[in-house]
């Protein structure tokens, strides 16, 4: 298994216009994205039959809940995306946050660790005991480690008070049990996510994938387009169960549909990828928890968001999944609408 640390995704996460398209053609304006005080941690009111009785709130789920979970910031009064006149950042702490690093990269679906590139949000924490002037790293939900003491008063100068956003390489490898990681701000370095799973397994055919699997089809109607959303790049799992090894570069692109499925027999929380109207795979168990509940409250027969297929160091396919907070901000601005997710043939 790979440890080098220097290795990211170009784009895996997106900014956004703040506008929702609608096939339709009915235009919602959005608040800003991406920003607020309540934890994504909840779950939709959804049974994983695999994980019996882990279940929670449907509308906590929606809006979130009304405690504030340790590692989320208040909701800060603007936001900035700092610039890279520090260089590169490199993130101290890490090894006191293992678990959110661990959370993090599972809701990645990366569980055995890997590279990423994603945004992080810099949030002021002017009651830690330590330095005033403190400086969270969260990515997503998950505080993985502090900005150096050195610069945090600069830092915190130019944010004000509110919050800023900035990009950062994430290496993190469970080798030998233990979590451990290193992250970078303004990275100087662009490569391709890495997945140390597939890796491990080799670029050969895994011996026991067949070439060619019969497609299944789903056809969607009037779709919603979350394209422009504030989203997260995320791998699509569960691919080798609907598309075979020799037709993995044929069949990923750069737009996937995500499609509920409340009457999967393991998970109705399930989330479903579509490209092409070809069932390609899942939405990771952790993400469609979050999802369900959202994408229910929408009532669309599905959602068009972006990704990437595979490339020639790997023959993943990655789907750009929209941030929960942004989706949080829609279904509160509607009133919701029955699911008429139809079933796949």
């Amino acid at each position: 298994m790979s440890t080098s640390p220097w290795d990211e995704h170009p784009q895996a996460d997106r900014s956004s216009t703040q506008s929702l398209r609608f096939a339709s053609t009915v235009n919602y304006l959005l608040p800003s994205a991406g920003h607020r005080g309540q934890p994504e941690q909840s779950s939709a009111l959804c049974f994983d039959h695999r994980r019996l009785g882990e279940t929670m709130g449907f509308w906590s789920t929606l809006f979130g809940t009304s405690r504030e979970a340790p590692d989320t910031p208040p909701a800060p009064t603007q936001t900035r995306k700092i610039d890279p006149r520090w260089g590169e950042i490199e993130v101290q702490g890490e090894s006191f946050r293992r678990d959110a690093v661990r959370r993090l990269f599972d809701e990645l679906g990366l569980p055995e660790g890997g590279v990423t590139q994603q945004t992080a949000q810099l949030a002021p924490e002017p009651s830690n005991q330590y330095d005033s002037n403190a400086i969270k790293v969260i990515i997503g939900r998950w505080h993985i480690g502090y900005v150096p003491r050195e610069i945090s008063d600069e830092i915190a100068t130019v944010l004000s008070g509110g919050q800023g956003v900035a990009p950062v390489r994430v290496w993190a490898d469970p080798g030998d049990g233990t979590w451990r990681a290193r992250a970078t701000l303004f990275p100087s370095v662009m490569e391709p996510d890495r997945d140390f799973a597939e890796e491990q397994r080799g670029v050969d055919k895994v011996p026991d994938e067949p070439d060619i699997i019969p497609p299944h089809t789903l056809a969607i109607t009037q779709p919603t387009d979350l394209r422009s959303l504030d989203s997260t790049r995320m791998r699509i799992k569960g691919i080798g169960n609907y598309v075979g090894w020799n037709e993995r570069r044929a069949v990923g692109g750069k737009e996937y549909v995500l499609v509920r499925e409340p009457d999967n027999p393991h998970d109705s929380c399930a989330v479903l990828v579509l490209s092409n109207a070809r069932k390609v795979g899942y939405v990771s168990a952790a993400r469609a928890k979050i999802l369900a509940p959202l994408f229910d409250a929408l009532g669309s027969t599905g959602y068009v968001v972006g990704g990437t297929g595979p490339t020639s160091e790997s023959a993943q396919l990655w789907v750009d999944i929209p941030k929960a907070d942004v989706l949080r901000a829609i279904v509160k601005s509607r009133p919701p609408s029955p699911s008429t997710t139809p079933a796949p043939q």
